[in-house]
C-alpha cells in the first residue's frame, strides 16, 4: 500500500482526489492511476507510519479503521468480523475501506464505509488499524485447512474456535429501494412467483477456477428445460459473448450481465438456487442462505463454504487438488484446469435436485432416469437370504435386503468409502450394478466377497454386446452361471453366477 500526493484535482469513479491530500491506494492502482492522470500526481510514500495495528485490545469508546482492496467474496469475512466486533464491543467506532464495498452496504455494524482509494484524512482520529490483504492469499499451511472467516478472526487476534457457526456466516442488508427495483427489474425479465430461478455465475476471476465451459453447457441446456425454471447468467459486459454460447435460443436462459456488483447481489434475493465456481456468489448465497451449488478445484470447498447452511461444494479427488493456487493465469497442468475433469455433469445435476427435492419436495423431470428402479425380478430368487448381501453402485436404488455401497454423496449409500473395512469375508450375494470397466479393481474385489454358494450378479444398464460377452465369460471362469440375458433393445444386461462350494 501506498500514499500518494494529488498535486492536481480531478474525479473518478465516484471518487473526489482534492488537491493536496495524499490518497491511500495499492501499488498496482498507483501505477493505473499515474498512467491515466499523468500529472495529477505527485510524491508517494509507504503507509506504514500511518498504521496503528489492533492486537486485541478493548475497543469500547475507541475507533477502528479497517481496509482491504479485495477481492469482492473475500470482503464477506471482513464484514462478519467487523459484526462480531460491534457485538462485543458495542460502543467502538468502526470506519472501513475497500476497492470492492459492495457486500459492506448497508451493514449496521460499520458506522463509515468508504471506497478506495481513501483519503489518508480518515487515519487521523483512528486508535487502531487493521489492514486486511494476504490472509488467505498467502497460501500458509493455516489457509490450507482453516477456513477464510477463521483466519480473519486470527488476524483480529480472536479465538473463534468458541464462535457458533451463525456467527461466522456473512450477512447481507439491503434498503427498500433496493428491494422495489429488484422487483421491477425480474418483472421486466419475465420472472414470476412461480418461477424456480437458478442463478449460475458463469465465470470467476482467476481462469484456473473456473468450471469448464462445455460441461456447464450441457448443465445449463438440462436445467433451463424444466417447467417453470428461469435460469439467470451472472457475469459483467465482457461475458457477453460467453452469453451467447450457453443461452443460444433458449428463453429461459437470461442474461444478467447488464448489473452493478451490488445489484447483482440484490438480485440474488429471489433465486432458489445458486451454481458457482470459487467466486464471490458462492459468498452471496451463504449469507442470504439459499440452496447453493459451489464447484471447486484448486481450493477444498470446505475452506470456504464449511459455515453456510444449505450448501454442497463438489471436489475432485486428483493427486494435484487442492493446490490452493491464487494464480489470474491458467493452470500449469493445462487448461481449462484438470481437477475439473473429475467434477462431472452429473455431479452438478444430482447435487441441484438433492437440493430441490430438499427445499421443494418435488424433483427434476432430468431425474427420472437417475431414481428408475431397476427390474431384477428375475434374479430375485438368488437375493433371498436371512443374511444381507452386499450391493455396489445401485444408485438411488435401494434393495430391501443388501447394504449399498456408492461414493454418489447423494445417493445416501449405506457404505460411501470403497476403502471401508466391511468387517465382514463373505456376503450370501453381491449385486454389481455400476461402470465395471471404470471400477475394476472395485469389481473384481468384489467377487472375491461371495461365501461358497452365495451368488454374484451383475445388473447394467447402459451396456453393450461385446461388454456383455467380456462379463459372462468372466463370470462363469469364477462362478457357476444360472442366468445371462442381454436386451440389445434397452442394453441392458443381468448375469448370475453361483460359488461353487
Amino acid at each position: 500500500m501506498r500514499m500518494v500526493e494529488v498535486t492536481k484535482g480531478f474525479t473518478n469513479s465516484g471518487i473526489i482526489f482534492k488537491p493536496g491530500h495524499k490518497y491511500c491506494m495499492a501499488e498496482d492502482v498507483e501505477a493505473q492511476y499515474r498512467n491515466l492522470f499523468n500529472g495529477n500526481f505527485g510524491m508517494s510514500y509507504p503507509i506504514d507510519s500511518l498504521l496503528r495495528p489492533y492486537k486485541g485490545e478493548d475497543l469500547n469508546g475507541k475507533k477502528l479503521l479497517a481496509f482491504r482492496t479485495g477481492g469482492i467474496g473475500d470482503l464477506f469475512w471482513l464484514s462478519t468480523v467487523l459484526r462480531y466486533i460491534k457485538k462485543k464491543y458495542p460502543t467502538c467506532f468502526i470506519r472501513a475501506a475497500s476497492a470492492c464495498k459492495f457486500c459492506m452496504e448497508n451493514v449496521p455494524e460499520i458506522n463509515e464505509l468508504y471506497d478506495m482509494p481513501f483519503d489518508a484524512e480518515l487515519f487521523n482520529d483512528i486508535d487502531y488499524t487493521v489492514f486486511f490483504q494476504g490472509i488467505i492469499e498467502s497460501a500458509s499451511e493455516d489457509s490450507k485447512k482453516t477456513h477464510a472467516v477463521d483466519m480473519f478472526f486470527k488476524y483480529f487476534s480472536i479465538d473463534s474456535s468458541h464462535i457458533p457457526a451463525e456467527d461466522k456466516r456473512p450477512k447481507l442488508f439491503f434498503t427498500r429501494g433496493e428491494m422495489d427495483w429488484a422487483d421491477r427489474t425480474l418483472k421486466s425479465l419475465g420472472i414470476t412467483s412461480d418461477h424456480y430461478v437458478i442463478g449460475i455465475q458463469m465465470e470467476t476471476s482467476a481462469p484456473l477456477r473456473n468450471f469448464p465451459k462445455e460441461k456447464f453447457k450441457v448443465c445449463i441446456n438440462f436445467l433451463s428445460k424444466e417447467n417453470n425454471v428461469k435460469i439467470l447468467l451472472i457475469g459483467s459486459r465482457e461475458h457477453d459473448i460467453l452469453i451467447n454460447y450457453y443461452k443460444g435460443g433458449n428463453p429461459n436462459v437470461i442474461p444478467a450481465t447488464a448489473y452493478s456488483v451490488r445489484q447483482s447481489i440484490v438480485l440474488a434475493t429471489r433465486y432458489n438456487m445458486v451454481i458457482s465456481p470459487d467466486s464471490f456468489m458462492v459468498q452471496v448465497a451463504g449469507a442470504l442462505e439459499k440452496p447453493l451449488i459451489g464447484i471447486y478445484g484448486p481450493f477444498p470447498s470446505d475452506v470456504r463454504m464449511k459455515y453456510f447452511k444449505n450448501a454442497i461444494g463438489l471436489d475432485p479427488k486428483v493427486a494435484c487438488s487442492p493446490c490452493f493456487k491464487h494464480d489470474f493465469r491458467g493452470c500449469i497442468r493445462g487448461f481449462p484446469s484438470p481437477c475439473f475433469t473429475q467434477v462431472s455433469i452429473e455431479d452438478v445435476l444430482q447435487a441441484a435436485d438433492y437440493l430441490k427435492a430438499k427445499f421443494s419436495g418435488t424433483h427434476f423431470r432430468y431425474m427420472d432416469r437417475f431414481l428408475q428402479e431397476p427390474n431384477l425380478s428375475e434374479i430375485e430368487q438368488y437375493m433371498l437370504s436371512a443374511d444381507k448381501g452386499l450391493c455396489f453402485f445401485p444408485g438411488y436404488y435401494k434393495p430391501q435386503n443388501a447394504i449399498t455401497v456408492d461414493t454418489n454423496k447423494f445417493v445416501r449409500a449405506d457404505i460411501t468409502d470403497l476403502s471401508t473395512d466391511l468387517k465382514r469375508a463373505s456376503f450370501p450375494f453381491v449385486l454389481f450394478m455400476g461402470n465395471i470397466f471404470g471400477n475394476t479393481s472395485t469389481y473384481h474385489n468384489s467377487k472375491n466377497m461371495v461365501r461358497p454358494g452365495g451368488y454374484f450378479l451383475v445388473y447394467m444398464r447402459d451396456g453393450n454386446e461385446q461388454m456383455y460377452n467380456e462379463i459372462k465369460k468372466d463370470v462363469g471362469s469364477a462362478f457357476i452361471l444360472q442366468h445371462s440375458r442381454f436386451d440389445s433393445g434397452n442394453h441392458e444386461m443381468v448375469i448370475a453366477g453361483k460359488r461353487p462350494y
